[in-house]
């Protein structure tokens, strides 16, 4: 089975929450500890057709909200903007930000070129009988310092593991989202009776 076909696979046995865009509202808990909110948090979503049928990428935007202006632009490009309280562990100070993910960029180039001379120097320990400790460590240290920077820019934070945006349907008024936390979901099913549903899968979603 091929990549994109065990994506596919995945996401159409994920158990959702389909709500209304106009009417979803957050409960008063973080959405992974389920402590008192201290933060608010925004999250745009790009609405983008058959995304749940091509790709697991994320299609949200996580942020602190501050730049009003980024927030207005991203709706005129058809985006929603959702409001989520978290609390201040999980809040906006621990989101992966455009920062964080050019640091994680420099950080890879500049370490390209150690790994290289430190495989090169693998390379001449073994045809010129040399110990080969020495590069190998520098080695092994470059790597792990690799795998954290790429974990530092690009792996997604315990609230956007938590509260996964997967798609919206801006000309049905819908918005699904899976929530990881049992109790955060059933929270938040509590507060949105009214226009929340569960559901097993958006692939075949009847058209309305």
């Amino acid at each position: 089975m091929s990549e994109g076909a065990e994506k596919n696979q995945e996401l159409a046995n994920l158990t959702l929450v389909r709500a209304k865009i106009s009417k979803v509202e957050f409960p008063e808990k973080c959405p992974v500890c389920l402590d008192e909110p201290e933060d608010l948090v925004s999250v745009t979503i790009t609405e983008r057709s058959s995304v749940v049928r091509r790709d697991d990428n994320a299609v949200s935007t996580w942020a602190d909200g501050k730049d009003k202006a980024e927030l207005i632009l991203a709706s005129a490009r058809g985006a929603v903007t959702f409001w989520v309280p978290t609390c201040m562990l999980h809040g906006s100070g621990k989101l992966r930000t455009g920062r964080a993910r050019f640091i994680a960029w420099a950080g890879l180039f500049v370490l390209f070129y150690p790994a290289l001379f430190f495989l090169l120097g693998i390379n001449a320990a073994i045809w010129h009988s040399r110990p080969l400790l020495e590069p190998v460590v520098n080695l092994i240290v470059t790597l792990l310092v690799f795998i954290a920077l790429v974990i530092y820019g690009y792996y997604p934070r315990a609230l956007e593991r938590s509260l996964k945006f997967i798609d919206i349907d801006r000309a049905k008024d819908t918005v699904y989202i899976d929530i990881m936390n049992d109790e955060y979901r059933k929270l938040f099913m509590d507060l949105n009776a009214m226009h929340a549903v569960e559901i097993h899968s958006i692939k075949e979603e009847p058209s309305e």
